[in-house]
């Protein structure tokens, strides 16, 4: 009999439907598959069916990373949403744990056919259409990481009372936490796999022209030595562009700046009225939500490649507005992002608001959707923050 702090893995493993990881080079659907996840002892069964379904969801947003087609990953926090479930959001902290945790039981039967669809999908991967995938792949190691905090997480010790009749259940709050942990883990593999995506996006733009070329110091903060750079140091480029500002309405635009990004939170890429909207540039948009919130404000920015991350932290260092610190961050500021580590700028968003060490920002491209989101001022994804123009209605920057 399990005592209370036993851990109890799928059946499925124990049956032997995962196999043991290799640790070169993968090039099967096997192969590629994380470890499964363990279910502590006590967990309630809409606790264990969200494990199942994370598990499936990580291992499929990796063979289509595999397959060069990052970009179908699924959202499992989007799925949640439709499904009328608490996100990670509301787990943070909720009104009643009791009723969070009875909501996800009374979906349990929805989560196991999410489960189930994902496995078959899985299965039905061709592993003759797989990519050279290694385990030395930024994005996998990173996925990888993830999964194994999380499988950290769900294997520690929990708190949990004894029911009359001798059973050992998880707490309501044990079990709100570790949703969140799952939850939030689920949302940071979406993350690896849009960067991936984007990645591929900017690469085939590039090649056409379309995009201006990202200098090789980026990747290697100019040092010689290759080595990875912090967000603290890194790279910025030469401040050459052909970037101009104006402010065409000095009245509050960083009150109309929140505003209008408030007004847009909840915005999916899946809605059908998503194909009308201006920052819509039918590519990765976060640059391009930014740049429209701005201009819908009164900030009138001519970046160089209004939707290209990197063009604007750089066009935002030619004319003066990037910001000595992120500690100096306002709201209305843009937030510039490196999720790679490799010096890159590749996401940016609005700050809304900075309370002590944590910026709030609202996000357009974030999950397939404009939402908010948190971070410590100090975290390593932040490149910097760009301050908005000065405000006077004749001052012109050119």
């Amino acid at each position: 009999m399990l005592g209370a702090g036993d851990i109890r893995y799928p059946l499925s493993w124990l049956y032997g439907r995962r196999r043991e990881k290799h640790p070169m080079s993968p090039t099967t659907a096997e192969k590629l598959e994380i470890d499964p996840l363990p279910h502590p002892s006590g967990a309630s069964g809409g606790l264990n069916a969200i494990i199942d379904a994370v598990e499936e969801h990580i291992n499929r947003s990796i063979l289509l990373l595999a397959s060069g087609d990052p970009g179908s990953a699924p959202d499992f926090n989007e799925w949640l949403d439709n499904k009328g479930l608490p996100g990670e959001e509301d787990l943070e902290q909720p009104e009643d744990e009791s009723v969070m945790v009875e909501k996800y039981n009374s979906k349990q039967q929805d989560v196991n056919a999410l489960t189930a669809d994902l496995d078959q999908k899985n299965k039905n991967i061709d592993s003759s259409k797989l990519n050279a995938l290694t385990t030395s792949n930024t994005t996998y190691k990173n996925i990888v990481e993830i999964a194994d905090e999380l499988r950290r997480t769900l294997g520690k010790e929990h708190s949990k009372f004894q029911t009359p009749d001798g059973a050992w259940h998880l707490t309501p709050a044990a079990e709100v936490d570790l949703l969140q942990a799952l939850l939030e883990s689920a949302n940071k593999v979406h993350w690896e796999v849009e960067t991936a995506a984007n990645d591929i996006d900017h690469q085939a733009r590039e090649i056409d022209g379309s995009l201006p070329n990202v200098p090789h110091q980026y990747r290697t903060n100019g040092l010689s030595s290759g080595a990875v750079p912090s967000a603290g140091n890194a790279y910025r480029p030469p401040s050459v562009s052909n970037a101009s500002y104006r402010v065409t309405d000095p009245d509050d635009p960083i009150g109309k700046a929140l505003a209008v990004a408030n007004g847009e939170v909840g915005t999916r890429e899946t809605d059908a009225a998503f194909g009308n909207k201006p920052y819509n540039n039918n590519s990765a948009w976060c640059a391009a939500f930014t740049s429209w919130v701005w201009k819908e404000a009164g900030y009138d920015v001519s970046w160089t490649d209004y939707d290209y991350v990197p063009s604007v932290w750089n066009d935002a260092g030619a004319m003066g507005l990037q910001r000595p610190s992120t500690a100096q961050a306002q709201a209305g500021d843009l937030i510039v992002f490196d999720w790679e580590g490799d010096g890159t700028p590749d996401h940016i968003g609005i700050v809304e608001s900075v309370n002590g060490g944590t910026i709030h920002t609202i996000e357009g491209n974030s999950s397939d959707r404009v939402q908010r989101l948190k971070y410590g001022i100090n975290s390593g994804d932040i490149v910097g923050v760009i301050k908005p123009p000065p405000t006077a209605s004749d001052d012109v920057r050119v």
